[in-house]
C-alpha cells in the first residue's frame, strides 16, 4: 500500500494525465448544470483528420467524479489536514454517489467500476449521506445479480469482497432498516472474514480494548489487501487512500454517543479527528446544483 507521500505522487499524476480533457469535462458539467445538456459533442483531430466524438452523461459524470474532484478533494486533505478539508473530500466522494445514483436510473454500469466498489460507495452512503443509501444498496444488488455468472467463475478461496466488504455492507443495510437488500446480497456472499464479522458484532462495544482489536484487524486488512487486483476488495488507489469501510464503522460509533478517540491504528491517523461529524454533510453550490439536476427525472 502506499504512503501518504506515494498517494500524493499518484493523484497528481491523475490529475496531470487529465489536464487535456479538463477544459471540455468541465465544460460539459456547466451545459448539464445550466442547459440540462445529455449528450456532448468534441471535434478532435484524429489521424490528420478532423472528427465529432460523442460523449454520453455518465462518461462525463463518472471522468469529473473519478478523474478532477476525488483526486482534487485527496490532494487538498493531505495538504491541509483539517477538519474542513475532510468535509472537502465527503464532498468529492459524494460525486461518485451522484454517479451511481444516475447510472442506477438510467439502469446502467459504470465503466469499469466492479461491485466491490459499489458496496464502499453504499458504505460511505450509510456513514455520511444515508439519504443516498437506498439507491446506492438497490444499484449494487442489481449489479451482484446481472453479473451473476461472470463473479461465481472465481476460486472459492479468493476474497473479492464476498467475504468482507459485501459482508459488513450487509450487516449494515439490515441494521439501518434494508433488510431486503441486505438479504439479496448475503445470496453473493462466500463464508466470512473473521475479523469482518467480529467486527460486525462489536460495533457498539464499551470496551476500548474490543474497538482496537477490531479496528486494528480491519485495518491491517486493508493494507494487505489494497493491490492493483481486481480480485481484492480495495483495487483503487481512491479506496486503498480511504478506508471508508473503518471510518463508516466510526462515524456510526460516533453517531451513538460512543467514543472513538482511543484508536491507535497509524492507518486512521490523518482521519481520527474528523471523522465524527454531524449530518447532514454540507454540500457546495455547485454539488447541490449537481444533485438536484441528476434527481430530476
Amino acid at each position: 500500500m502506499y504512503s501518504t507521500k506515494e498517494f500524493k505522487i499518484f493523484f497528481q499524476k491523475v490529475l496531470k494525465s487529465s489536464q487535456d480533457e479538463e477544459p471540455f469535462i468541465k465544460e460539459f458539467i456547466e451545459d448539464f448544470l445550466h442547459k440540462n445538456a445529455r449528450t456532448f459533442q468534441k471535434k478532435m483531430v484524429v489521424w490528420d483528420e478532423e472528427e465529432v466524438v460523442d460523449y454520453d452523461l455518465l462518461y462525463v459524470l463518472s471522468s469529473y467524479s473519478y478523474r478532477f474532484k476525488i483526486p482534487e478533494g485527496i490532494l487538498n486533505l493531505i495538504e491541509k489536514n483539517n477538519e474542513d478539508a475532510f468535509v472537502v473530500l465527503l464532498k468529492s466522494y459524494f460525486t461518485d454517489l451522484l454517479v451511481q445514483t444516475y447510472a442506477y436510473k438510467t439502469n446502467q454500469f459504470v465503466n469499469s467500476v466492479l461491485h466491490t466498489d459499489l458496496a464502499l460507495s453504499t458504505l460511505l452512503s450509510l456513514g455520511y449521506f444515508p439519504d443516498k443509501t437506498e439507491v446506492l444498496a438497490k444499484h449494487l444488488s442489481n449489479f451482484l445479480e446481472s453479473n451473476k455468472a461472470k463473479l461465481e467463475i472465481y476460486p472459492q478461496n479468493l476474497d473479492f469482497g464476498f467475504k468482507s466488504t459485501l459482508y459488513l455492507t450487509s450487516v449494515l443495510l439490515h441494521n439501518a432498516g434494508y433488510s431486503t437488500i441486505s438479504k439479496e446480497i448475503n445470496h453473493h456472499l462466500k463464508p466470512t472474514d473473521e475479523a469482518y464479522e467480529f467486527a460486525g458484532k462489536n460495533l457498539y462495544a464499551t470496551d476500548s480494548l474490543v474497538v482496537n482489536k477490531w479496528v486494528n484487524e480491519l485495518a491491517d486488512f486493508h493494507i494487505a489487501n489494497s493491490k492493483d487486483d481486481l480480485t481484492r476488495p480495495f483495487n483503487r488507489e481512491r479506496w486503498q487512500y480511504f478506508p471508508i469501510e473503518i471510518i463508516t464503522l466510526l462515524q456510526l460509533r460516533s453517531q451513538q454517543g460512543l467514543p472513538i478517540d482511543f484508536i491507535t491504528h497509524p492507518l486512521l491517523k490523518d482521519f481520527l479527528p474528523f471523522i465524527a461529524q454531524k449530518l447532514p454533510v454540507p454540500l457546495d453550490e455547485t454539488t447541490q446544483k449537481l444533485e438536484k439536476r441528476i434527481l430530476e427525472k
